[in-house]
């Protein structure tokens, strides 16, 4: 158990409905939402009233469609429709299920397998979507449900209506889990899990040591994903102001992101690791010398491994900007407990520990790293707050472990939801731990190792995708970051490391080459040439992995760009980039 910090609640809130009429009395010409489009440019903002005044329209409409406790599949872009439809649904007593869409009006397929998994799940009465997808063939694939244009519901319908009193412990919506492990299984969060997650986020931001006009949110992360809907959700709870841009403009276009925080004066922006990797790679110098990121407090990294590499070179490259050297701030979370687990720091706090890679792939100990032995870096993930409770322990025996031994990581608190929606088995399994000795309290199992130092949380991966070879344990982040600086040729990010077989004896890797690089395997062609021959990677790789992890690579496959298997959210899928082999599919090199 880790010290704890205290909790910034408002007790005038009960439901996500309380949040904005509470600030509709308080700051209702203040911005409330603002949407970008891809370049940055503004497309609309709207001040909590205007907000209100649509969520109440919107929420009178959907009570003449559906009755309290119907699901409601959000599937809209990054925008000020999504913000409208959310807080509609808690309005009209609905249950929200944000969903991807499916990535072409006409013919995109590629979400469409996992949103067609989430409504038969969820089995939703109403989507609220776009005119656009509201008249594509795509959404007569989902069955019969009734399809809501968000921006075309007509102004006016407020009067109409009525309280469907709500309370605290009511579904608030579905998130469903990223899939990275398994199949998407729907999170019920209640309205008082959100609200309590959100006072934990507000501690950790630092929402009373500012002002409501100074806590402005920036993203890009999708909206329907609980990293980027907590960044909507934490902005208004505080009263301030969520800047949305599409996810696409991070990839095709960092500086974007950056630039917006900057011209916003953003406090708080989150995103998984590659992101920052992405900026100091592609935005140039002159492009940061224009940039003050001097409002940054709080650039939030989560969702994938954090690498002590990336912390200190975007520090670096930044500072130029007026970047604040403590303002990078790793965090850990997962959808089961709405997104916020741990994350906060104080000053003094070691934002990494080096520990003795022997003992820890060995005996699962924690033990300073000496000079003359291998040693591994992990970055700190943060302290717990007051209103979780945080253990490490034994997955087996479910014995809490002492200080100094790496285990399972079992949460419980007020954020912890209470299951998967209609998944009695999936919910015993994941949400019904309990300690050895002390049997009064529930935990969930979060399948991820970790332990504690320091009075902080350091994460060392997941249960299911650790690699046991001849009784050491290693983990896949670790040979992962291996293979992606073994040689220039590999995206240094996107590498998934298993083991496989009838008896998942030998180790296999797949990893995307990086753009602008071209593959052949011609044992002819130049190592230094226009185009890099495979033979040359893989011994690159197998040298790499056998030096620093004494372990030898049996299978090594190369995809081009694109093709390794990922989340809706970014998280390499370990499981499906395994059924890659033995060949890669179409897609390889």
């Amino acid at each position: 158990m880790t010290a704890r910090h205290e909790l910034l609640v408002r007790p005038e809130l009960h439901t996500l409905g309380d949040i904005l009429r509470h600030y509709v009395v308080r700051r209702a010409d203040s911005p409330a939402c603002t949407e970008l489009d891809s370049h940055g440019d503004e497309v609309a903002t709207l001040t909590y009233a205007e907000l209100e005044e649509r969520v109440r329209d919107t929420a009178a409409l959907l009570q003449q469609v559906a009755a309290p406790g119907d699901r409601a599949v959000l599937m809209l872009p990054n925008g000020i429709d999504f913000v409208v439809a959310f807080f509609a649904c808690a309005y009209a007593g609905l249950i929200a299920v944000p969903a991807p869409a499916p990535d072409g009006i006409h013919g995109g397929r590629r979400t469409l397998g996992r949103l067609e998994g989430i409504v038969k799940d969820a089995d939703p009465t109403v989507v609220l979507t776009t005119a656009e997808h509201a008249a594509s063939p795509l959404l007569a694939d989902l069955g019969a449900v009734e399809p809501v244009v968000v921006a075309d519901v007509p102004a006016g319908l407020g009067g109409l209506w009525r309280d469907p009193g709500v309370q605290s412990g009511d579904p608030a919506f579905l998130q469903y889990t990223s899939g990275s492990t398994s199949a998407p299984k729907g999170v019920v969060l209640s309205h008082g899990n959100v609200l309590a997650n959100l006072a934990a986020i507000a501690i950790h931001t630092g929402a009373s040591e500012c002002s409501a006009d100074e806590y402005q949110v920036v993203s890009w992360l999708p909206i329907f994903h609980d990293m980027g809907l907590a960044q909507l959700l934490g902005a208004l709870y505080n009263g301030g102001r969520v800047v949305l841009l599409p996810p696409m403009a991070l990839l095709m276009r960092p500086f974007v992101w950056l630039d917006a925080i900057s011209r916003f004066r953003g406090r708080v922006s989150s995103a998984p690791n590659f992101a920052f990797d992405l900026c100091v790679e592609k935005v140039s110098p002159e492009q940061r010398a224009r940039l003050d990121l001097s409002s940054w407090r709080f650039a939030l990294n989560g969702a994938e491994p954090v690498r002590y590499g990336t912390l200190t070179g975007f520090l670096e490259a930044f500072a130029v900007a007026g970047l604040a050297p403590d303002s990078f701030r790793p965090c850990y979370g997962l959808a089961e407990a709405v997104v916020y687990v741990t994350g906060a720091r104080r000053p003094g706090d070691a934002a990494c520990v080096d520990v003795d890679a022997e003992a820890l792939e060995q005996r699962g100990e924690i033990l300073p790293a000496a000079a003359d032995r291998p040693s591994r870096r992990i970055v700190g993930c943060g302290r717990i707050p007051a209103n979780l409770d945080v253990r490490v322990v034994d997955p087996e025996t479910a014995a809490p472990l002492e200080a100094g031994r790496a285990g399972e990581l079992w949460v419980a608190g007020d954020s912890v939801s209470a299951g998967y929606w209609r998944q009695p088995e999936a919910t015993a399994a994941r949400f019904s731990g309990r300690l050895a000795g002390a049997p009064d309290v529930t935990y969930l199992r979060t399948g991820d190792l970790g332990f504690v130092r320091d009075d902080q949380l350091f994460v060392l991966g997941r249960i299911d995708d650790l690699i046991i070879v001849d009784g050491r344990n290693h983990y896949p982040t670790d040979l992962e970051l291996t293979v992606g600086t073994s040689h220039p040729a590999i995206a240094p990010n996107l590498v998934a490391a298993f083991l496989y077989g009838e008896e998942r004896r030998h180790l296999g890797v797949v990893a995307e080459t990086a753009r602008q690089v071209r593959i052949t395997r011609d044992e002819a062609a130049p190592g230094d040439g226009p185009a890099v021959r495979y033979a040359d990677v893989v011994s690159a790789v197998r040298r790499a992995v056998a030096e620093e992890h004494q372990l030898h690579v049996d299978s090594l496959i190369l995809l081009r760009p694109g093709a390794l298997p990922r989340t809706t959210s970014g998280k390499v899928q370990r499981k499906r980039s395994r059924d890659l082999l033995p060949d890669g599919g179409t897609k390889a090199w």
